[in-house]
């Protein structure tokens, strides 16, 4: 059964833990609700008090002691929920936790969050790539920052997600036919959908899928698009000086980088920005 990123991050979490006693939960959810993972192993649940500011303590003597903390704020858009705000969310980075998000404002924060030093940001689409995130935060050496959708949308599932293998760092779902051919990049689960639509619609647009946009691997996602095509349209990725676009440009030299629609647009969106793209050619 397909589940929301939420959930399936919840529900990954869980296996997990089984097998790695080092993995403990901390959510913004009150203790007895039923979460999967308090209802596995109620020994490593916090819930998240409404002072989340005092657990930023608990969460650094945990990561000094060898565990693998995750920290979930609440499922809210537009905000941080109960676990409060974007410089707690820091905090909790800062002192070695897994934050998951499960609202749809991590791409408005994302120039704050790309300066942290060591912190990979993962934007997964869907229930494999969630779970395959999640398998590869509990198991690395550095603080992970996942933004999950909280909720279930139709998004197809990607061939080159492989159960144990690590997320590629470009997702090609469509090579497209040759280097002239304009490639749809996109970001998200909103991104994704309108890039699969134009495609529909389009067949003959390349479509590559990002999943971790943290500088280290937008370096290497660049110079994989870059051996492959010259122009893109970036969708799903807000627009700003810091933004997926504007830095996949700078990596990009030579290259023609735009920004598609980001959300709440159709497919048609994005093929308008690539007729103005092609008119210009």
């Amino acid at each position: 059964m397909t589940l929301s990123g939420y959930d399936a991050y919840r529900e990954e979490l869980t296996a997990l833990a089984a097998h790695d006693g080092r993995v403990v939960c901390l959510a913004a959810t009150p203790a007895g609700t039923n979460h999967p993972f308090e209802l596995a192993h109620p020994d490593r649940f916090f819930a998240l008090p409404r002072a989340a500011s005092a657990m930023v303590e608990v969460v650094s003597g945990l990561v000094t002691a060898g565990f693998r903390p995750f920290v979930c704020t609440g499922a809210a858009r537009g905000g941080l929920g109960t676990a409060g705000s974007l410089g707690l969310l820091t905090r909790y980075l800062e002192a070695g936790a897994t934050v998951v998000t499960p609202y749809a404002g991590f791409l408005e924060d994302y120039p704050v969050l790309r300066r942290l030093v060591d912190v990979t940001l993962a934007v997964p689409c869907g229930d494999a790539e969630t779970r395959a995130v999640v398998r590869e935060a509990a198991s690395a050496d550095r603080p992970f920052h996942i933004r999950v959708d909280s909720l279930l949308r139709a998004c197809r599932p990607r061939g080159d997600v492989v159960p144990g293998a690590p997320v590629p760092v470009v997702g090609w779902e469509s090579p497209g036919a040759c280097d002239a051919t304009v490639c749809l990049v996109s970001v998200g689960e909103d991104g994704t959908g309108m890039a699969r639509a134009a495609r529909d619609a389009a067949p003959w647009l390349a479509h590559a899928h990002l999943v971790y946009l943290d500088d280290a691997h937008l370096r290497r996602a660049a110079r994989e698009l870059g051996r492959r095509y010259r122009r893109f349209v970036v969708t799903g990725a807000r627009y700003g000086a810091d933004g997926v676009t504007e830095t996949l440009a700078r990596l990009l030299p030579g290259r023609e980088v735009v920004a598609g629609p980001w959300e709440g647009e159709a497919a048609s969106g994005v093929l308008d920005a690539v007729h103005r793209m092609t008119a210009c050619a």
